[in-house]
């Protein structure tokens, strides 16, 4: 011990233990950096419990001489693993098969080793703050790996229905939408009645205030106050419904973000608890690879397997590793997507909820909807009544129509400028306070020959005035010709995009006819390749089929399990699009709009000749069976 404190330049003290867990931890020295425990025999498992709890108030790391089970109580590290009984009684069957076989007794070893295996225990790790390495991580087997609490428990109703209050893309629509309604006030308010009022100092040059004969004066300060009403234009009364048009166009192009944000947040929860399952099934993937590789040292030592089987399980245990390291940094990529859409901290940790084709808030979970979809005859009838129904939903459809009606009328406003007027009424009343200098007073010669008389200080004004323009150089058929063009074009984007809406709603559907029984074939795979795979390793540890058996059945299984989790999800997310091009989300269907878009469905099927002899032909089948 002396050597290892002067090779480690650290001072150790010996802490006996006292007869309670409490002068234990009182006898550690102050500035104890760390502490070695050894089998504390006379302490029960309440008392090692309430030991390790005292080390970690105290962040103190803890290193266990018995290894994992003093870990799995609360200590930090060990390195001793848990005794194996099923290893070394197959160690035992392995040699007795041996001899059984003719090779001699006396050659094999009558000890049993086991190799030392580093084990963490996370939980207490973050209890003291302490963070292993890189490469620590990678090769200790970690115990309480998940936090018991890892930040907000987030289900994915919860998910998109925060993101439609809180989602910084969608709150900037917001705002876009609510600019634009102050467009329709502006538009409004050329109508309505203007009014000034206003404050004038005047002052001229004295020839011209003296040549006016005191109409004039030279300077002078007037108050007054004038109103206007634009009582007829044309152009004023199409922009206030052009702006009308625009505004609906912007509501409905906020709508559109929305049905994005909401796709986005749904596809990426989803990714989230598909990566969370491909990460899980790695972790469960390195630990058999490491449970083989035992097998292969067992076989190693009695001589049935070479010891290229251990560094080839070795091998296999680096790449497992490589593939556990890329899917933790998967899932944590799906959780700053789905934190940067809920506008929360992107490092921020959350708990799932796993969901499945059986969450209510999902239309799919409803029994009726397979009634409609159990044939191709009624499959593709399904798909019509969708492809129908998002037509009469999409938002990107009815902004494009609001625009149309914009269009509309701006054509109609060029075709009234070739003859329509603008009327216009004024009125100002004007008060002088002060009039002064040259021409501020009349002075008339004795016996001049016309009576001029004065003024007073109040003068006004009443105007009624009606124009048109007479000629604009072309200006207003090249206006006409234009908004005729612009309505053409919005016609044929509004086609083109019912034809996007179509081809969405028919893709995503496809894709989910095919995704949905595909959840069956994985798991029935999985199965399958999960029993062949306990098949193999028992012939494995036995000495029957070589290590390319196992690592082939291995892999089945490992792909299998892959295919079965992707499965689910791959079907989710389809419904997910689907439900986006539809322009509907089965979270925001309260259970009357449920119930009525089954009774639309059911009217849709009753109109269709073709489905009801599907239907017809299903019940015969189903009556024969």
């Amino acid at each position: 011990m002396r050597k290892i404190s002067a090779d480690l330049d650290v001072v150790i003290t010996l802490v006996p233990a006292r007869a309670s867990v409490g002068e234990t931890l009182a006898a550690i020295p102050p500035g104890t950096q760390a502490v070695y425990v050894t089998p504390l025999l006379d302490y029960s498992d309440a008392e090692r419990v309430e030991l390790y709890d005292g080390l970690i108030e105290r962040n103190l790391p803890s290193f266990s001489m018995l290894g994992k089970g003093e870990v799995d109580t609360g200590a930090l590290v060990g390195l001793a693993p848990d005794h194996d009984f099923t290893r070394e009684a197959r160690r035992v069957a392995l040699v007795v098969q041996s001899i059984l076989l003719g090779n001699v007794a006396g050659d094999y070893p009558v000890e049993f080793t086991e190799e030392e295996t580093l084990t963490i225990n996370m939980a207490t790790a973050r209890a003291i703050k302490f963070s292993p390495s890189w490469s620590v991580l990678t090769e200790a087997a970690l115990i309480n790996e998940e936090p018991a609490e890892k930040g907000r428990t987030l289900t994915l109703e919860q998910a998109v229905n925060e993101s439609v209050d809180v989602n910084l893309d969608l709150l900037a629509a917001n705002q876009a939408v609510a600019a634009g309604a102050q467009d329709i006030k502006l538009a409004m308010a050329q109508l309505l009645p203007q009014s000034d009022i206003f404050l004038d100092n005047t002052y001229i040059d004295k020839d011209r205030a003296e040549a006016s004969l005191g109409t004039q004066p030279q300077r002078d300060i007037s108050a007054g106050g004038n109103v206007s009403q634009l009582i007829y234009s044309e152009t004023a009364w199409s922009n206030l419904t052009v702006q009308k048009r625009l505004q609906e166009s912007r509501e409905f192009t906020r709508d559109e973000v929305r049905l994005d944000i909401i796709a986005a947040t749904a596809i990426g929860y989803l990714n989230v608890l598909r990566a969370e399952t491909i990460e899980r099934i790695q972790k469960d993937n390195l630990n058999l690879s490491k449970s083989n590789l035992e097998l292969a040292k067992v076989r190693r030592d009695i001589g049935v397997a070479s010891p290229a089987e251990v560094f080839r399980w070795e091998s296999q245990i680096s790449s497992d590793k490589i593939n556990v390291v890329n899917a933790e940094a998967d899932r944590k990529n799906t959780e700053v997507l789905v934190n940067r859409l809920l506008h929360r901290p992107q490092g921020e940790d959350f708990t799932t909820v796993e969901t499945g084709l059986e969450d209510p808030s999902l239309l799919v979970s409803d029994p009726r909807l397979k009634h409609y979809i159990s044939n191709p005859a009624d499959f593709k009838t399904f798909m019509d009544f969708m492809v129908s129904f998002g037509l009469n939903q999409s938002p990107a459809i009815s902004a494009i129509d609001s625009q149309i009606a914009a269009q509309d009328r701006i054509l109609t406003s060029t075709k009234r400028a070739f003859w329509s007027p603008a009327i216009f009424a004024f009125g100002e009343l004007r008060h002088f306070l002060y009039e002064g200098g040259a021409g501020s007073s009349v002075n008339v010669p004795p016996n001049f020959p016309v009576d001029i008389s004065s003024s007073d200080d109040t003068e006004w004004t009443v105007q009624l005035q009606a124009s048109f323009p007479l000629f604009r150089g072309g200006a207003k058929i090249a206006d006409y010709r234009k908004a005729r063009s612009e309505l053409s074009r919005l016609r044929y984007e509004r086609d083109s995009a019912a034809e996007r809406v179509e081809e969405q709603i028919r893709t995503f559907l496809n894709a989910s006819g095919a995704s949905y029984p595909s959840i069956g074939f994985a798991l029935d795979a999985a199965e399958a390749a999960h029993n062949n795979l306990e098949l193999v390793t028992d012939e494995y540890s036995r000495g029957v089929v070589s290590i390319i058996d196992l690592l082939d059945a291995q892999n089945a299984a490992l792909q299998a399990d892959l295919n079965a989790a992707n499965a689910v999800y791959n079907f989710l997310i389809d419904l997910m699009n689907v439900q986006r091009a539809a322009g509907k989300f089965d979270f925001f269907t309260s259970p009357v709009e449920r119930e009525e878009w089954f009774r639309m469905l059911e009217e849709f099927y009753s109109r269709t000749p073709e489905t009801d002899k599907a239907r017809s032909a299903a019940a015969a089948d189903g009556a024969a069976k």
